[in-house]
């Protein structure tokens, strides 16, 4: 399924739906229950990533929020047990973030330690 932007229609996305027929929706959440039929010129739509219409319903737009930087990757899945993952649970709420958020910031933060050089004296 392709994904269209139109100069003449901002805050909307232009796309195919099962059928291969263009459709007309709002850029928002749940927008794709408000699509109309597109009636403009094919020639005037600049092609863009489907997923940019992620999070409006569009069935060619996948599921779930993109990462905040960079492609998203495949899931990532860990076993923990109940303690720890209570504990993150806790943390991530103290500090006001959603526990993938959470996570995602702590391991990055915990790598970007391990990536600075070392002093000579130090492991």
């Amino acid at each position: 399924m392709r994904l269209y932007r139109s100069k003449d229609h901002p805050g909307h996305w232009v796309g195919e739906d099962a059928h291969g027929s263009l459709m007309l929706w709002p850029a928002t959440a749940r927008g794709w229950s408000k699509r109309t039929g597109y009636v403009g010129s094919k020639r005037q739509l600049e092609a863009v990533e489907p997923p940019l219409a992620r999070g409006t319903g569009w069935p060619g737009g996948g599921t779930g929020r993109l990462p905040a930087r960079g492609e998203p990757s495949k899931p990532l899945t860990i076993r923990v047990t109940d303690q720890e993952r209570g504990a993150w649970e806790r943390a991530a709420k103290e500090r006001d973030r959603g526990l993938s958020n959470w996570i995602r910031e702590t391991c990055n933060a915990a790598a970007a330690d391990d990536a600075r050089p070392r002093s000579k004296g130090k492991p």
